[in-house]
């Protein structure tokens, strides 16, 4: 896997010394998203593990993430919290979950 051209931690887990991570990277002039789970290891570097899920990086792969990431979320109680991120987001304004929300 070549450098990341996008990357993100979801989660941290310091206790169990693990990372899920949303990156997305090319591998023979293709890109990929992949949803990893990265373990420390013991030179204290994170590495991805053979745990998670990769597919071509295209706009109907984000979109059918999106949307059932959208499904999950309308369903939750923070649906007003949701639209509201996406609201400001989309109008390019910084905005943050609400604490008690994470």
């Amino acid at each position: 896997m070549s450098d990341p051209i996008y990357e993100k931690v979801l989660l941290e887990n310091e206790e169990k010394a693990f990372q899920i991570r949303l990156v997305v990277s090319e591998f023979k002039e293709v890109e990929y998203l992949h949803l990893r789970k990265y373990f420390l290891s013991y030179e204290g570097i994170w590495t991805p593990s053979s745990e998670g899920v990769s597919m071509p990086l295209s706009i109907r792969n984000v979109f059918n993430l999106l949307d059932g990431l959208v499904d999950i979320c309308a369903k939750a109680e923070s649906a007003d919290v949701f639209n509201d991120y996406f609201k400001k987001k989309l109008n390019g304004q910084d905005y943050r979950i609400p604490d008690e929300m994470l």
